[in-house]
C-alpha cells in the first residue's frame, strides 16, 4: 500500500483554518477576562457600600478620609471598616490599580500594599472632621453643598484617573452625565472610572 501524506495545500488550509478560529476566539477570551474583572470590581464596591452603610449605623458617619487628602496612607480610610468591628472580611484590592496607579495609592504599594479604591469623605474635611485636614473648610463645605458624604473610586480599565477634581466634577457624577464615567458599551477597554457616591454605584453596568 502507498502511504499518502498531506499536501502542502492542505498544510496551509489547515493552518488558515486554525488562524482564523484563533482571531475570533482570542478577542472573546479577553473580552470576557475584562468583563469578569468589571463584575469583580463592581461587586467589591457594593460590598464596601454595604459596610459603609452599617458602619453609618453605629457611628453616625462615614469612615474618614485615611490619607486626609494627601495621598500617604489611602489603605487607613478601611481599616475602620475591618477593626475592632468586621463590617467586612478584608480590605477591598482595586483590580485595575497598578504601579502606575495616581497618587492616592503610591505610598501603599511602596509600603509593599495593595492598592485599594480611592477614598474621600467629607468627614475628614473642616471642623466637624475627624482628622482635620489642614485648610480644608472649603472642600467641606464643596462636598456639602452637591450632598456628597464620601467617593470611592475604581480607576477602571485603562488603569487611569479620569475624574476631575473639584465641584464641578462632583455636580456631573451626581447628575451621571460625566465622560470621566466608565461604561462597558464605550468599549471594555474604554477610558473612565468606576464610582461608588454616597453607597451609589455609577459605572461598570450598561
Amino acid at each position: 500500500m502507498k502511504k499518502r501524506g498531506f499536501t502542502l495545500i492542505e498544510l496551509l488550509i489547515v493552518v488558515a483554518i486554525i488562524g482564523i478560529l484563533a482571531a475570533i476566539a482570542v478577542p472573546n477570551f479577553l473580552n470576557a477576562q475584562m468583563r469578569a474583572k468589571v463584575a469583580r470590581v463592581v461587586s467589591d464596591m457594593k460590598a464596601v457600600a454595604m459596610a459603609q452603610e452599617q458602619y453609618r449605623l453605629d457611628r453616625n458617619q462615614y469612615t474618614y478620609d485615611g490619607d486626609c487628602g494627601v495621598g500617604q496612607a489611602e489603605h487607613l480610610s478601611y481599616i475602620p471598616l475591618t477593626t475592632p468591628v468586621s463590617y467586612i472580611g478584608q480590605i477591598p484590592e482595586d483590580a485595575f490599580a497598578g504601579i502606575n496607579a495616581e497618587f492616592q495609592n503610591r505610598q501603599s504599594i511602596k509600603d509593599g500594599l495593595k492598592p485599594v479604591y480611592e477614598y474621600t469623605s467629607r468627614v475628614s474635611f473642616g471642623p466637624q472632621g475627624t482628622p482635620n485636614c489642614k485648610d480644608s473648610t472649603a472642600a467641606f463645605n464643596m462636598m456639602g453643598r452637591q450632598n456628597i458624604e464620601y467617593l470611592m473610586t475604581s480607576l477602571g480599565p485603562n488603569g487611569e484617573q479620569n475624574f476631575p477634581w473639584g465641584e464641578a466634577g462632583y455636580k456631573a457624577l451626581g447628575e451621571r452625565s460625566g465622560g470621566f464615567i466608565y461604561l462597558p458599551s464605550n468599549g471594555l477597554t474604554s477610558s473612565g472610572n468606576i464610582f461608588v457616591l454616597n453607597s451609589q454605584i455609577i459605572g461598570g453596568t450598561n
